[in-house]
């Protein structure tokens, strides 16, 4: 049993190599670099950016949406309030780049609410694009990205496209495991499942969402009372009628000081929430860690199984090197990266194992410095108060 288990599970985990390296960044859809030399309508599009705090390399992953070649186009940012250390920094993006359209808003914290919603309900309000391009503060893109995204909507009449995420620019241990997880695990995910079976996994990082199909559900407030707001928009749409899809258009995700203390902490929020979401699914997961499955074999086997675990500890770093030889290219240089991989490999898989039992003796999770009881389809269930809406014109 073991045998066919470690099988099925090294099958998909080549086809899902084999299908990261093919779509890699830079490798989107043919017919949109094509188009780019034709005369396309582009609509207009808000840029909606939820903002807490200073993240790595805030100032330069800001300033590459002000360097997007679109023809118009507005950003807003939220924050909390307006003693956030990122205000200066939005301020002084703005001032240098003053023909991009730029709105701050103080939307106060809502803890009974998703707080990722409850600014981009605000945000949505203010905002005045035909289309919503929802995007995180540590999301980078290139000049393309925005009209790579808008040739997707308007080719295949999509109301929601989604982004594969490529983590990268690692200076520690544990950002480097937190890069190899987004590029490997989660976009290696969202793309095998897209390519073959056709099924949309919304990750939030990026998301080009078509306003009027938005409105049908009563905009963005709709999600507010559950954590998981990316995956239910995502079954939102679909299940609705609205065509979802994605053409490989990636967006970067500048993570570089991540300790081991902030991994586990993201990496068991999100087991919770995929534990609530789809519970047949995420007991499947497990089959994606062959290196912890040859190790119970080894274990039960009283060390028989030695070679099974070798083999598969090392096919496992095998295919997770060529997906960060073909993908994470900006790591390169750094050659430590290349000595830690290994290690690295097998470290975030025990965490993984760790976190993967974490569901079943708890349903609460750390957000924003608070626990919060997640109930099914990740409900959050928990008292707060509300502080009132400011903004201005930057």
């Amino acid at each position: 049993m073991l045998i066919i288990m470690l099988s099925v599970s090294g099958i998909y985990l080549v086809i899902m190599t084999f299908m990261t390296i093919v779509h890699r960044p830079g490798h989107q859809n043919r017919a949109w670099k094509t188009a780019q030399k034709k005369n396309i309508y582009y609509p207009p599009v808000s840029i909606l950016k939820p903002i807490r705090g200073i993240d790595d390399d805030l100032e330069a992953n800001l300033e590459s949406f002000y360097r997007l070649d679109y023809p118009r186009y507005e950003i807003l940012f939220a924050v909390d309030d307006w003693q956030d250390k990122a205000v200066k920094i939005i301020r002084k993006l703005s001032d240098r780049y003053p023909r991009i359209r730029t709105r701050i808003l103080a939307t106060g914290h809502n803890s009974m609410e998703n707080p990722k919603i409850h600014k981009l309900d605000f945000m949505e309000k203010q905002s005045y694009g035909r289309l919503l391009w929802v995007t995180d503060a540590n999301v980078r893109v290139e000049t393309s990205t925005l009209k790579s995204l808008v040739y997707e909507y308007l080719g295949k009449e999509a109301r929601l496209i989604f982004s594969p995420v490529m983590g990268t620019s690692s200076r520690t241990f544990a950002s480097l495991m937190e890069n190899n997880s987004l590029n490997f695990f989660t976009s290696g995910n969202v793309i095998t499942l897209w390519k073959l079976f056709s099924i949309p996994v919304v990750v939030g990082k990026s998301m080009l969402i078509d306003r009027l199909a938005l409105r049908t559900f009563g905009g963005f407030r709709y999600f507010k009372d559950y954590l998981a707001e990316d995956y239910l928009i995502g079954k939102s749409f679909k299940e609705s009628g609205f065509e979802v899809s994605t053409n490989c258009t990636w967006v970067t995700s500048i993570n570089q000081y991540s300790s081991l203390k902030s991994f586990y902490r993201r990496m068991s929020r999100w087991a919770k929430l995929r534990f609530k979401l789809n519970r047949p699914a995420y007991l499947s997961e497990i089959m994606l860690n062959p290196l912890i499955l040859s190790l119970l074999g080894l274990i039960l086997s009283e060390g028989k199984l030695w070679w099974l675990f070798l083999l598969a500890t090392g096919g496992k770093i095998f295919l997770e090197y060529l997906n960060f030889m073909f993908v994470n290219i900006n790591d390169h240089v750094r050659p430590v990266n290349h000595l830690l991989f290994p290690l690295s490999v097998v470290i975030k898989d025990a965490v993984f194992f760790a976190v993967y039992l974490t569901p079943f003796f708890s349903s609460s999770v750390e957000w924003r410095g608070e626990r919060i009881r997640v109930g099914r389809n990740s409900l959050i269930r928990h008292p707060a108060t509300c502080e009132k809406l400011a903004y201005e014109e930057a």
